[in-house]
């Protein structure tokens, strides 16, 4: 689930946060970003049992409706298309997502006005009209029904922001995330199928959290000596005009080329231009890009980079040879 970049970028947040607060606990930080990864996972279930939450609101009204004393008919025959759901109804059965949940404590019937909100806001939509109107039944439209849920029900929704606000710090910019890789899953949701639907793992291959901790590590301890070395690549620009957010990202452009021998520069230099198109100022890309490259070069041409593997070795060759 969690991917090489999300993983940079939680890394990167910890890394300005200590940096620029003048906490330089190495270990405070590691724990930090463990937890960070961790509370990402927990928001993926989370969000994933909401259409579920949203479902019982439903029959809930319907059954409310039947017990009134004068029921309109729209009461007395309610739709119920949205509560038999097939997708609904598999997502509900799931043992490991409503295990993880309850041990977890991440339960919306703790929030019923949220619940309320998603489902008021859904039930406005043309694609919810579009699917309750419908007079055949397949598991090809439930799925449609859930995935415009997921894709559409938390945009923009102030309730929603709070109480995701409320509940953790770190789930602030991770929405979007955690729900792009709910909809990557709702795709392995078969109907009738004998075997439950394996969830995302929370990292891709074993040595994926190591990864993370390693680079803050190794961002960290070489913040400074880094930080000094790009003042040197740095023309026509004042050290204390460069933009804390660019120079921690070189930093960790940096630490990450020098330590991990099997990723490739290319791939470290333009994970980095990336990651300021969405974190920094509007040029900044060009500039990580620039000063990231040089300094690579550098290195490489003094024999502190060496990378391992098929392929990089060549990369490094090439490298050498052009500069």
């Amino acid at each position: 689930m969690l991917t090489r970049r999300f993983l940079r970028v939680k890394a990167f947040k910890i890394l300005f946060s200590h940096v620029y607060s003048d906490n330089d606990s190495l270990v405070h930080a590691e724990k930090e970003l463990s937890l960070s990864l961790e509370k990402t996972y927990d928001l993926y279930h989370f969000l994933f049992s909401a259409i579920i939450a949203v479902a019982d609101y439903a029959e809930e009204r319907i059954e409310t409706g039947l017990k009134k004393f004068k029921p309109t008919e729209k009461e007395l025959n309610p739709n119920r298309k949205l509560i038999n759901n097939k997708l609904v109804a598999l997502i509900r059965a799931h043992k490991p997502l409503q295990q993880y949940c309850t041990e977890r404590g991440l339960n919306w019937r703790n929030y019923p006005e949220t619940v309320r909100t998603l489902y008021q806001n859904m039930i406005e939509r043309p694609y919810y009209k579009n699917y309750m109107e419908l007079e055949t039944d397949s598991f090809e439209e439930d799925f449609r029904l859930v995935s415009n849920f997921f894709k559409h029900e938390f945009e923009d929704v102030e309730k929603v922001e709070y109480l995701i606000e409320e509940m953790s710090a770190y789930w602030n910019n991770d929405i979007g995330f955690a729900l792009s890789s709910i909809i990557q899953t709702l795709k392995t949701f078969k109907p009738e199928q004998q075997k439950t639907a394996a969830l995302l793992p929370m990292f891709y291959a074993k040595e994926d959290r190591e990864f993370a901790l390693e680079l803050l590590r190794r961002s960290m301890m070489h913040f400074k000596d880094y930080g000094q070395m790009s003042q040197q690549f740095v023309q026509n620009w004042e050290s204390d005009r460069i933009a804390y957010i660019d120079m921690a990202l070189i930093v960790m452009g940096i630490a990450e080329a020098v330590y991990f021998s099997n990723i490739p520069v290319k791939v470290t230099i333009n994970e980095y231009v990336e990651i300021s198109k969405y974190y920094s100022t509007r040029n900044s890309h060009v500039f990580v890009n620039g000063v990231l490259d040089k300094i690579i070069q550098h290195l490489l041409q003094e024999g502190k980079i060496k990378k391992t593997g098929r392929g990089l070795i060549q990369e490094t060759i090439n490298k050498k040879i052009k500069t």
